[in-house]
């Protein structure tokens, strides 16, 4: 798919506009109506931090939507994954509508073209991510030039599990994120990541604090030392969803500290699920042992014009598994990582 190439006569991908709210008056587009109208806003706003990007970070999401025949079909949302806005997520197409003429790989083909290409967005690093199970919009994005970077897990608790309070011993401390030991988890993080990874994200500790929440925070031990943290999401795809993050080097300790947490965590909330890799088999037996389960599994994919430009390949972590998901898509030869499975124990 090349930056020149058209758009096909009968379809129209553009930003979401105060006059898409009125093809959505069908009855089966009602739902959406109320979706669109927040969207909506958040463009507005949007318009404004693009206005001042020196002053305000930009923070909210811009939708572009595929119309055929005055009919909506799908949109998608790209957001700001970092506060400065230097890399950008961008959603899974939304499908609202049944097209005439076109396939949804066709749409997403399109879809993303416009985001990459055309659209105001200020960034040359962008991230998508897809269940491991969808090879028809895997082949897309691949197209689009993106390279895998990791296999996420998300997990939940299974139901019918009781909460019992229980609280720490005290060989454990559990902290809140504050700016402190956010700059200590975030070291933490960068020092598992590869180049590209880091490359492309490009996410600072203020990142990781600013999105803090009630369930997010770090397992200290009776030395002052983090070994572990639940931490906003680099690509949440559920509410409350968080990265349990550790060092390099395994902490028995953690096969007590990370249970005790976990379990101590009161679950109001039906969407909270707790993201590992896919390649750490120590946290994710831990958390196969404590009452969780596997709900998805998502290949996390990155781009950046830049690095491309210049010759580097993104490699994957898992690569038998992606190859077997990928299929015959991943043509180009792959660069060493920096990251080594074998580190990981």
């Amino acid at each position: 798919m090349r930056k020149d190439e058209a758009l096909p006569s009968d379809l129209i991908i553009e930003p979401l506009k105060l006059k898409h709210l009125s093809m959505l008056r069908a009855e089966n587009n009602s739902k959406y109506f109320g979706i669109f109208q927040i969207l909506l806003c958040k463009k507005w706003f949007s318009s404004l931090e693009s206005s001042f990007t020196n002053l305000i970070p930009t923070r909210n999401s811009k939708c572009l939507v595929a119309v055929e025949r005055n009919t909506i079909i799908a949109y998608v949302l790209a957001t700001p994954s970092n506060r400065r806005g230097t890399c950008w997520s961008i959603s899974e197409p939304y499908f609202i509508g049944k097209s005439v003429s076109f396939s949804r790989y066709n749409l997403l083909q399109n879809l993303l073209r416009k985001v990459l290409y055309e659209s105001d967005i200020n960034t040359k690093s962008f991230l998508i991510s897809i269940n491991t199970n969808d090879n028809q919009n895997l082949s897309v994005i691949r197209q689009s030039g993106f390279q895998p970077l990791r296999i996420i897990k998300y997990w939940n608790r299974i139901e019918g599990y009781k909460y019992r309070k229980k609280e720490f011993k005290e060989d454990f401390v559990w902290e809140k994120l504050n700016e402190e030991n956010s700059q200590h988890i975030w070291r933490l993080e960068q020092a598992r990541e590869s180049i590209n990874f880091r490359s492309i994200f490009d996410r600072q500790w203020q990142d990781i604090y600013e999105k803090a929440n009630v369930l997010t925070g770090v397992i200290k031990t009776k030395e002052n030392n983090i070994i572990a943290g639940l931490i906003p999401s680099i690509s949440p795809q559920y509410n409350y969803s968080l990265e349990l993050i550790r060092g390099l080097a395994w902490d028995e300790r953690l096969n007590k500290s990370i249970p005790e947490r976990i379990n101590n965590i009161k679950n109001s909330k039906n969407s909270f699920y707790i993201e590992t890799t896919s390649e750490d088999n120590k946290l994710n037996e831990i958390l196969r042992k404590s009452n969780w389960e596997i709900k998805e599994e998502r290949i996390l994919l990155g781009r950046s014009v830049w690095k491309r430009q210049n010759g580097y390949k993104f490699k994957s972590i898992e690569t038998e598994l992606l190859t077997n998901l990928v299929g015959n898509l991943q043509q180009q030869p792959e660069l060493p990582s920096t990251m080594q499975i074998g580190k990981i124990k």
